[in-house]
Parts: C-alpha cells; sequence; structure tokens
C-alpha cells in the first residue's frame, strides 16, 4: 500500500489519517519539516472492528494482517527495504550478521540457493524511514499478528480445558477429525505456543518503538563527518540545519512508546510478573493521558476560526481526545489496578478474587483480566468439586440424590454460577428499563448450554451401566443418575418456559396499552409462544425420576410415578392448553379471518379446560407461584366469557342478509332490518347527533343582529340589473365582459 504524504486524509484513511506533522502539535515544539504524523491507534482501531476482534475472531484478524504486510512490503518505494529476498541484499536494511553467501572449496563465493535475507529495520537511517509510512506500519501490524495468534492460540487451550472437563476427551474448538494439526496439543504445549507468539509481539512493538525515536544519519554524512574531523584534528559541532530529527513527530513518538509499554505490560502480565506489568502500564497510562491532553490543548487554540479543514482537524482532534481518554479509563487502568491487587493480595478467598475481578474487568474485547477471570472461576470450580463441599447432593421429587462424580459436581457449580450471572444482568436490565441486551441473550444461552453439558454427562454414564446385570447395588445408582437426569432437564425446561412466559405477559401488556388493542399479528405471537410453552409442560410431565429407590426396577422408561410433581405438571398443562385455546378462537374471529363457528368452539374448549385447571392448581398446595397462577387464570376465565358473547354475537350477524342501513347493532336493537354485512357491534366512541336548538337561542342571537342594510342592497340590485339590460340584444352576447 503506497501511502502519499499530504496535509488532507485520504478517502479510505478518513478514520486514520496518516499525515506530515503540521504546525499544531502535542507540544509547543514545532516539528521538523519532513516528520511524519501517524494515528497508529487510530489505525488500529479501525482494522480491530472491520476485521473480527469485535466477536472475538483472532484468527480471522491474524489472516487479515497476513495479507496487509504482503501489501505493505511490496509498494514500489519500500520493497527494496523490507522484502526478505537475496535480490535486495545490498540494501541498507540487511542485517550485518546476516550471511549470504557460503565459500567454496577454490577460494570463491557462492550464493545460497534460496537464502533468506534477515532484515534491520534500525539501520535505515531516518531521512529513509520519514520518507514513507510503510517503514511503520510494516513492524506494526507484524505485532498485531503475533498478537492475534497468540490469543487464538489462548482461547483454543480454554476450549480444551472446558471439553476435557465436560467429556474427558481431549477435544478442541476445531474437532480431532484428524485435520487440525493440534488436536493432539497438551494444555502446557498451547501456553508455551502462545507465550512465544506474545514474546515475538512484543519484540515488533519494540521495534515501532524504536524507529519511532531514531536519529540515525545517512552513511554518506557519517563518512563525512569522519574525514572532516581526521583533517582538522579537533571535534566540530554540526550544524543546526544538518542535524539529524526523527523520522515523526512527537505525536507518533509518544503514541508508539504507549503502544510498546502496552504490549510489555500484557506480556508481563501474562508471566505473573506484577511488577514489570505495573511499571509498563502506568508509563502506558500516563502516555495515553498526555496524548488526550495535548490534543484537547491543540483543538482549542486552532477552535478560535479557521477554515472548514481547520474544522475538519479540530473535529478528529476531539475524537482522539475522547479515545485516549477512554482508553486510558476503560483499558489501561482496570489492568494497573489488578497488577497492584496481585502485589498487595495476601490470604484473599478466591470468592473475593472472584468479586474484585468482575467488578475491576473491563468490557473490552481481548481483555487480559476477561481470561484471568475466567481461569480463577475454573480453578475454583474444580476445587469445590474435588472437596466435595459444594453441590454434593441435590433434591428432586422428594428424593435427595448424592452427587458422587467429580466431573457432574463441576458442571452444576459452573451452570450455579452462569445462573446467578444472569439474573444479575436481569436485574441490572430491569432497572435501567433495558427492553433487549445481548449480553443477556448470550448469557442465557450459555446457561443452556451448561445445563446441556450436565444432560451428556449423566447420559454417558448411564450408557455405562447399561451393560451392567440388574442388581440391588447397579439398580441403586441407575436411580440416582435417572434423578439427576430428571433434574438436569428439569431446571432447563424451567428456566426456558419462565422466559417464554415473561415474553407472552410481555406482548399482552403491550397490546393493551396500544390503542388499537391487540391484532392479529399480536394473536399469531402470543398462540406461537404458548404452543411453545405446553410442549414444554408436557416435557415436564414425562420426565423420568421419582419414586423410591426399593421401587425401581433398573428401567428408567418405566411406568411414570403419580407424585405430587407429576400432579403439577398436569395442571400446568391444562392451563396452557386453556390460554392456547383462547388465543386461537380470538384469531378465528378476528376481522380478517371471521371464523365464528370455530372460534366458538375453540372458547368452548377453553372455558372447559380453564376450569379443571382451576380445580387442579387448587388441589396443589405446594405448587410453586399456584396463588398467582390461580388469580391470573380467573381473569383469563372472565373474558373468555365476554369473548364468546361477543362472538355468538358476530356469528348471528354473519348468518342474517337484508338490505337494510349500516347502523351498528346498539343503535337497532328493536330494528328488524338487519344489514348484509355487520361491520361493528357498537361504535366506539359513539358518532355524533344532530339535535335541535331551543328558542331562547334565536332570541339571544336576536340582539346582535344590527339594522337592515336596504339601502345597500337596493344599490346592488340596481347594478345587477342594469348590467343585464346592457346585455341583452342581438350583440349583446359580444358585450360581455
Amino acid at each position: 500500500e503506497d501511502y502519499t504524504q499530504s496535509t488532507t486524509p485520504t478517502p479510505h484513511l478518513a478514520a486514520t489519517l496518516l499525515t506530515m506533522a503540521s504546525p499544531s502539535t502535542t507540544t509547543n515544539t514545532a516539528p521538523h519539516p519532513q516528520q511524519l504524523r501517524l494515528y497508529l491507534h487510530s489505525e488500529l482501531t479501525t482494522s480491530h472492528t472491520t476485521h473480527g476482534i469485535t466477536h472475538e475472531d483472532y484468527i480471522q484478524y491474524s489472516t487479515y494482517c497476513t495479507r496487509r504486510l504482503a501489501r505493505l512490503r511490496h509498494s514500489k518505494s519500500v520493497k527494496k527495504d523490507l522484502l526478505h529476498v537475496r535480490l535486495y541484499k545490498s540494501s541498507l536494511s540487511t542485517k550485518t550478521s546476516d550471511s549470504t553467501t557460503t565459500t567454496t572449496t577454490n577460494g570463491g563465493s557462492k550464493a545460497k540457493k534460496n537464502s533468506y535475507r534477515a532484515i534491520e529495520l534500525t539501520n535505515l537511517p531516518s531521512e529513509v524511514l520519514a520518507s514513507h509510512v510503510n517503514y511503520f506500519l510494516e513492524p506494526l501490524y507484524c505485532a498485531e499478528r503475533c498478537w492475534a495468534a497468540s490469543l487464538a492460540l489462548k482461547a483454543e487451550m480454554t476450549t480444551v480445558i472446558e471439553n476435557d472437563a465436560a467429556n474427558g476427551a481431549n477435544t478442541n474448538a476445531l474437532g480431532s477429525d484428524g485435520l487440525n494439526p493440534r488436536k493432539d496439543w497438551s494444555v502446557g504445549k498451547f501456553r508455551a505456543q502462545s507465550m512465544k507468539r506474545l514474546k515475538k509481539a512484543v519484540k515488533y512493538a519494540t521495534l515501532v518503538e524504536s524507529l519511532a525515536l531514531s536519529t540515525k544519519a545517512p552513511p554518506s554524512t557519517e563518512s563525512k563527518d569522519d574525514n572532516n574531523d581526521e583533517e582538522d584534528g579537533a571535534t566540530t559541532n554540526m550544524p543546526e540545519e544538518r542535524m539529524v530529527h526523527p523520522p515523526v513527530d512527537e505525536h507518533t513518538q509518544m503514541e508508539a512508546r504507549a503502544y510498546a509499554s502496552f504490549m510489555r505490560g500484557n506480556l508481563a502480565l501474562e508471566m505473573n510478573q506484577w511488577q514489570t506489568a505495573c511499571t509498563e502500564y502506568q508509563m502506558a497510562m500516563q502516555l495515553c493521558e498526555a496524548l488526550g491532553q495535548g490534543l484537547a490543548a491543540a483543538g482549542g487554540t486552532s477552535s478560535g476560526g479557521g477554515s472548514g479543514a481547520d474544522d475538519g482537524v479540530d473535529v478528529q482532534q476531539l475524537e482522539l481526545f475522547d479515545f485516549f481518554n477512554s482508553r486510558a479509563k476503560n483499558v489501561i487502568a482496570p489492568l494497573l489496578k489488578y497488577c497492584h491487587y496481585e502485589l498487595q493480595e495476601k490470604g484473599l478467598s478466591p470468592t473475593e478474587k472472584i468479586s474484585f475481578l468482575q467488578s475491576s474487568s473491563s468490557i473490552s474485547d481481548g481483555d487480559p483480566l476477561q481470561s484471568k477471570l475466567h481461569s480463577l472461576k475454573n480453578e475454583t470450580l474444580q476445587t469445590q468439586a474435588t472437596s466435595g463441599s459444594s453441590m454434593s447432593q441435590i433434591t428432586f421429587r422428594e428424593n435427595v440424590i448424592p452427587v458422587e462424580t467429580k466431573d457432574l459436581r463441576m458442571a452444576l457449580l459452573k451452570i450455579q454460577d452462569l445462573k446467578s450471572d444472569w439474573e444479575e444482568e436481569e436485574e441490572e436490565k430491569k432497572k435501567n428499563d433495558a427492553t433487549n441486551s445481548s449480553s443477556d441473550d448470550a448469557k442465557f444461552m450459555e446457561l443452556l448450554s451448561g445445563y446441556d453439558d450436565a444432560v451428556s454427562l449423566v447420559n454417558k454414564e448411564l450408557k455405562q451401566l447399561a451393560a451392567l446385570k440388574s442388581g440391588p447395588a447397579v439398580n441403586a445408582k441407575k436411580f440416582q443418575l435417572v434423578n439427576l437426569l430428571g433434574y438436569s432437564k428439569y431446571q432447563k425446561l424451567k428456566l426456558v418456559m419462565g422466559r417464554n412466559e415473561v415474553l407472552t405477559n410481555g406482548i399482552i401488556q403491550t397490546s393493551k396499552e396500544d390503542d388499537e388493542g391487540m391484532t392479529l399479528k399480536h394473536l399469531e405471537e402470543v398462540a406461537h409462544l404458548y404452543d411453545a410453552l405446553l410442549q414444554d409442560a408436557r416435557a415436564v410431565a414425562s420426565l423420568p425420576g421419582g419414586g423410591s429407590a426399593d421401587d425401581f426396577d433398573g428401567d428408567s422408561s418405566s411406568a411414570i410415578v403419580e407424585d405430587e410433581f407429576y400432579l403439577e405438571a398436569n395442571a400446568n398443562v391444562l392451563r396452557l392448553r386453556s390460554l392456547r385455546c383462547y388465543y386461537l378462537a380470538r384469531m378465528h374471529a378476528s376481522p380478517v379471518v371471521h371464523k365464528y363457528s370455530e372460534a366458538i368452539a375453540l372458547l368452548d374448549q377453553a372455558e372447559r379446560l380453564a376450569n379443571e385447571a382451576l380445580e387442579e392448581i387448587g388441589a396443589c398446595d405446594q405448587m410453586e407461584h399456584g396463588d398467582a397462577l390461580l388469580e391470573s387464570l380467573e381473569k383469563v376465565a372472565a373474558e373468555m366469557r365476554g369473548e364468546k358473547c361477543r362472538v355468538l354475537a358476530l356469528s348471528y350477524l354473519s348468518k342474517s342478509s337484508s338490505t337494510g342501513s349500516g347502523k351498528c347493532l346498539l343503535q337497532r336493537l328493536h330494528d328488524y332490518n338487519i344489514p348484509s354485512s355487520p361491520k361493528s357491534i357498537a361504535h366506539v366512541p359513539p358518532k355524533l347527533e344532530p339535535m335541535a336548538c331551543k328558542p331562547s337561542f334565536f332570541d339571544v342571537a336576536l340582539n346582535y343582529v344590527s339594522e337592515y342594510p336596504a339601502d345597500e342592497l337596493e344599490r346592488a340590485m340596481e347594478e345587477h340589473n342594469g348590467a343585464e339590460t346592457a346585455s341583452s340584444g342581438i350583440l349583446g352576447w359580444f358585450r360581455r365582459g
């Protein structure tokens, strides 16, 4: 990519301006005319948001960096210095210790076949570095590619650990079908490779910092100065106009130092070198704050007046000011706080550590605190599962079932942790009156996957016991696993049903507040949700488990035990059947469908099911939220009776045929002239009707009437009659004007 140096941004780099330095910089010192100004962090932010970092797809971003590097290195102006090929071995960027030739037996030299040219960009003079921005973007994207590869390996390592804990097999996110070269890697090898890539990223970030601060003079200038020193026999000072300046201005130097310090801090954090990490993060935060203050000062100085181009620069400086302040406050400050905490923490419990990380961790993608929090939670869960102090037993259908397997205990503890996080997210959403939250949906789906993991673990143990012969010990173990399976499925179904109930009530409440009421679309959505709820309720009623271990015959598909749990599940099925029939009836009775006979039949069925459900729910004394369900169902039953009367009236009107007026039913209760196509039972709001005025109204109006203008009326009549007389005769038609 061959960037041109200009004072205005190119169209494809509007957010990441790469220009020559202007007189208004972050410091009072004016830059050299040949110095570049690069907005490194803006460039990286644009790349992150458009190439996978926002949804944590580090492999995609690493692939993008590879393609970007190929374009940067093959630019005509810089390829002789950036390409690792033997053709450009005479370039100044060639590493001095790199030998590209071999000595033959005759004393000559022969070039190596496919030899690799090592590059040392610090050998390039400052003038050459200032000639093109690719000299700085090439090591920058090398660092970004290594950083992305490190995070991708770390994410894959986390997946391997989770799969090992859930399935007991060493599988990872890319599968174990033989196509993944890392399918047999251990966790230690994943970490070693991740650290190797991160160290390489630090190396390239430090190179960007060195190039930004480079003051290397051209070779010709150095040799000429040496010859002058030898001839004169004394050391002379170099004139000011020949002094070697850095290739970039002070703003870019500060950005390069901040980026390198942040990357070194990330490496120290991964290596648990807290003192080093504190030093580097502190340096990065101070530089970002200084950049923000400098941009704010520059924007305030230039805002007094100027052209439209100056206004564009001011807007960009304000954006950069907000960016650097936000980065220092939301990204670097939590990391620095965590490093201080690690230096000071002595004997804190894992719960206190997790609470500290949750309060300090930012939501930004790729935050190292998120991985620390995740790993600490996994270690805490493994410790609790190994000790057996938590989730050692569960209660399901009046049976206390011990949880003897470590993997299953860890899965249940993970579910408990995920559920608490999701409930906290729900409470925050209610406080903020938020209608939808992507993080809430992600946590809900993660909680469902946790239940699926627990179910798969129980099924796996049941398959192992299926081949064993029946006996007291085997049947007791199977009884435990069957109840654990029923418990895991019930908790998942209960969670899904609760969420669907909330969605259904929200749609009904919103439609009541609307002027149009429940439209056909709303009725369809509610009926669909009740259909899904009915399927889940029937699944709950058919869950395995219950009874006693003595009555269990070793077959999980045996007859269903009719205990209190089963009666409550059947009562809930009757309730949901009644509500589903009610809203299906309203769909059939809508003006668009107008199938009144089907609607009446559905309403009869809904009323009968509602009465049965009221009796069953009333008989279940220990049913969860039983009183609230009874109250809501009684209200709906009253609505059913009113809806049935309305549909009966519409059905009668639709069957009658006549050519009467278009009055509503309320206005023609004693009229036998029935319209052929009734539209409404009553007008809401009532229509306006004419009414006779009282004589006193005219008496009052007469008091305000003035004298009759007889003279003016006579004058007007004379003029009118005269115009008619003038227009009479044979040629009167032509006289009309």
